[in-house]
């Protein structure tokens, strides 16, 4: 039997289609991550975890400690009091308990509490995941309508990226289930196509047909630029955390996911149809 926490975000609905689509036992985690009633409760008779569940969409630093560190940490301990026998966590590339940046600091302090839980584990660092619903890509395209006739490139868009499509990283947390080899191993994954943001922005723009004027945004001005647009929005379109990935790179070896699970991620020009779909841009242009 696997428990889902999380099972409604961005990953947990990849994820979790493809447990029923592979015919799996599987529930999701139902209330507070950082409840212990109710984590005994649903642990009982669970034999695998994914851990999912996250305040990352929120953009608050104060909510990476309430929930992400305290709920994995009551997690963790109800976890090894049910005997679970393997637990999952997706983690972040660049993840550092000592890092300046809040979620990769978070992401460093959640990895060592799961490698010294006592519970068998397997810890998958990514790259920034893309797919429908996401919060990379549907910003990028959003940004873009609503800055008129401007497209902004922090930095003057020169940060590498390599970004994974989710399915492709859910079918990876699926492998998890099948492969005793990858038990208390920290992995690190990401797409087999690196960009600089620029070309990211330019790719995503035409095949979209958005015709836009790009203007360098230095990096000085990018935090206090997304504070003073977003951070009083409670689910803000840009976030202190996707800022972030401006300062720190997030790539990897090319051919991580071959090596480590035999096949080819998707493509980023291979999946941007979810862009197409009926209303997108009236929505993206309102979130």
């Amino acid at each position: 039997m696997i428990l889902v926490t999380g099972a409604t975000g961005f990953i947990g609905r990849s994820l979790t289609n493809a447990l029923t689509l592979d015919s799996y036992e599987w529930r999701p985690y139902e209330g507070r991550i950082n409840a212990p009633k109710s984590l005994r409760d649903q642990l009982t008779g669970i034999d695998f975890v994914f851990h999912l569940a996250g305040s990352e969409s929120r953009g608050r630093v104060r909510l990476l400690r309430h929930v992400d560190i305290e709920g994995t940490e009551r997690l963790l301990e109800e976890a090894l009091y049910a005997g679970v026998k393997q637990l999952v966590f997706p983690s972040r590339i660049g993840a550092d308990a000592n890092s300046v940046h809040p979620l990769l600091r978070a992401k460093g302090e959640i990895e060592r509490l799961v490698r010294n839980s006592g519970i068998p584990y397997t810890i998958l660092r990514t790259s920034t995941l893309f797919g429908l619903g996401d919060r990379f890509t549907e910003i990028i395209l959003g940004l873009a309508l609503w800055s008129w006739p401007f497209v902004w490139l922090p930095g003057a868009g020169t940060v590498a990226m390599q970004p994974l499509w989710v399915e492709d990283y859910a079918r990876c947390l699926m492998a998890c289930l099948k492969k005793p080899d990858l038990k208390n191993q920290t992995i690190t994954l990401a797409g087999d196509e690196r960009f600089r943001y620029r070309e990211l922005v330019i790719q995503i723009l035409t095949v979209e047909g958005v015709r836009r004027r790009y203007t360098k945004l230095p990096l000085a001005l990018l935090r206090p630029s997304a504070g003073f647009f977003f951070s009083w929005w409670r689910w803000p379109a840009v976030s202190r955390f996707f800022v972030d990935r401006f300062f720190v790179p997030e790539v990897t070896e090319l051919d991580s996911v071959r090596r480590y699970f035999g096949f080819r991620p998707m493509r980023l020009g291979e999946t941007m149809a979810y862009l197409h779909r009926p209303g997108m841009r009236w929505r993206l242009f309102r979130r």
